[in-house]
């Protein structure tokens, strides 16, 4: 089965700008309907949307709202990031009861995401802010289903994933593109970076998606190097595949250009080795390294709109916790704001 993604959609909140909060739900209505979402649970998505902003201007005074649609195995959904740096949220438990508030509103916000989403975790600390993620599925019967390689409910999933990509400021498109495929046994993800950004990165990156979905049981040496020949007619883009191979315990991966790849486990963060060179271009070497993965491993890529600066042993917990919410905490705090910026997490 594989994950088909597009661009998340990013909205800046702002306790100065009370109208924000009702775009960022325009813009959320705008892309279920989009998606074909049925008329109720485009209003449920509303509402998360409408408490999730509301809650970032009423108590981190800015924030964001990413809205990342996806389509898994004939399966739609869009999974909804609200990330601050505010003060925090000292007893989340609480927080979520209705009726509870430190700011004098009806505290309705929490109680009701969590009431209408199809899954809803939260990572927040005092220093750091608040990562708030929910998914919402198209059809409701699709999340009572509790599929396991999507319910954030349950942490014993085959895979849990979450992904976030995001243009420039000022393009409409995105040169970054992500995707993954997954079977009994193995799963594949890749991330592609255009060279600089706009339509024509966005051209390359997503023929790179379109080689690798066109061969998906190959491996990601194969796969990069049939990538290479196709993005000769494009400016070219820095591609990473990584395909972890479950029984076996191994990641084996195959990168060219700036796509970090890393895999975190037992508390230590260790970074595979991608080839200097321009897929499609000039590469010195295309070569797949084989790495130990264990089943409380997990998986972080990322294009170079973020940082190489973050430790995620900094974040209490956060390991231990659905990937998405690690995607967004490691997008909010080392985000580059020149460039596309795309990072996907994962974990079995």
């Amino acid at each position: 089965m594989e994950v088909v993604s597009s661009t998340s959609l990013l909205i800046e909140i702002s306790s100065t700008d009370s109208s924000q909060i009702g775009h960022a739900r325009r813009k959320a209505g705008s892309l279920a309907a989009a998606l074909g979402f049925e008329e109720l649970r485009l209003g449920e998505l509303s509402i998360i949307v409408t408490e999730a902003a509301r809650n970032i201007a009423t108590h981190a005074t800015e924030g964001q709202i990413i809205l990342c649609p996806w389509v898994l195995d004939g399966q739609t959904g869009i999974d909804v990031y609200a990330l601050d740096r505010g003060p925090g949220i000292h007893d989340i438990a609480r927080a979520r009861e209705d009726g509870f508030s430190t700011a004098g509103t009806p505290g309705q916000g929490l109680g009701a995401i969590s009431r209408l989403a199809d899954g809803m975790q939260i990572y927040s600390s005092s220093d750091a802010g608040t990562a708030l993620f929910t998914r919402i599925f198209r059809e409701a019967e699709q999340g009572a289903k509790s599929n396991p390689s999507i319910n954030t409910a349950d942490e014993t999933d085959r895979f849990a994933l979450g992904a976030i990509s995001i243009p420039i400021a000022g393009e409409s498109v995105c040169g970054d593109a992500w995707s993954s495929d997954h079977k009994a046994n193995r799963s594949i993800y890749i991330v592609a970076d255009g060279l600089g950004h706009g339509p024509l990165a966005a051209e390359a990156s997503e023929e790179a998606l379109r080689v690798f979905h066109s061969m998906p049981d190959q491996t990601p040496e194969r796969i990069l190097k049939e990538i290479h020949g196709a993005l000769a007619k494009t400016r070219g883009a820095a591609v990473s595949i990584a395909e972890i191979l479950h029984k076996e315990r191994i990641v084996n991966y195959a990168g060219a250009g700036n796509i970090v790849g890393a895999i975190h486990s037992a508390g230590r963060t260790r970074n595979m080795v991608s080839m200097n060179g321009t897929v499609g271009h000039s590469v010195a070497r295309l070569q797949q390294l084989t790495y130990p993965w264990d089943r409380n491993s997990t998986l972080i890529m990322h294009s170079d709109g973020l940082t190489t600066r973050w430790n995620v042993e900094q974040y209490s917990g956060l390991a231990s916790r659905h990937p998405a919410l690690m995607a967004g905490v490691l997008f909010r705090d080392f985000r580059r704001e020149r460039d596309d910026a795309t990072v996907l997490v994962t974990r079995r």
